[in-house]
């Protein structure tokens, strides 16, 4: 795939929330880097780290507002958006697409994990639900 259908893919994987709509972008090998969870490699645990993602915050999306590439990497910028503990939640990253055979070898976010602390410590609605992501962790 190209960077233009990595993007296009991405963002469209995200439009679905559901984990497998990720699984055929991701090489076998995947590794995924994370502010606030720890690291996965594979597919299955990549899987694994959406599927909780997208049980904390089942409307999660992701709005694309650039991308750009080079280098066998592809960069995607935007926000994510949703519902946390009865209210909303939203914060900006950058998602760093390191890409080989034409598949995501390794994703790495970045944003400020402060932005999600904030609203977990101001929202008791939502203890329960991150606690329960906590949980089923490996």
């Amino acid at each position: 795939m190209t960077a233009p259908d990595i993007v296009d893919r991405f963002a469209e994987a995200w439009t679905k929330m559901d984990p497998d709509a990720f699984t055929p972008l991701f090489r076998e090998d995947v590794r995924l880097i994370h502010p606030l969870d720890r690291n996965t490699r594979g597919v299955v645990e990549a899987r694994e780290f959406m599927a909780r993602t997208m049980s904390l915050i089942p409307d999660l999306r992701y709005e694309v507002q650039g991308w750009a590439s080079g280098s066998g990497h592809v960069l995607i910028w935007g926000r994510l958006h949703g519902t946390l503990g009865g209210g909303p939640i939203e914060w900006p990253l950058v998602d760093r697409l390191r890409l080989e055979d034409g598949l995501i070898a390794e994703r790495t976010a970045y944003f400020d994990p402060l932005v999600i602390i904030a609203v977990l410590v101001r929202r008791p609605r939502a203890w329960l639900p991150y606690l329960r992501t906590r949980l089923v962790r490996r």
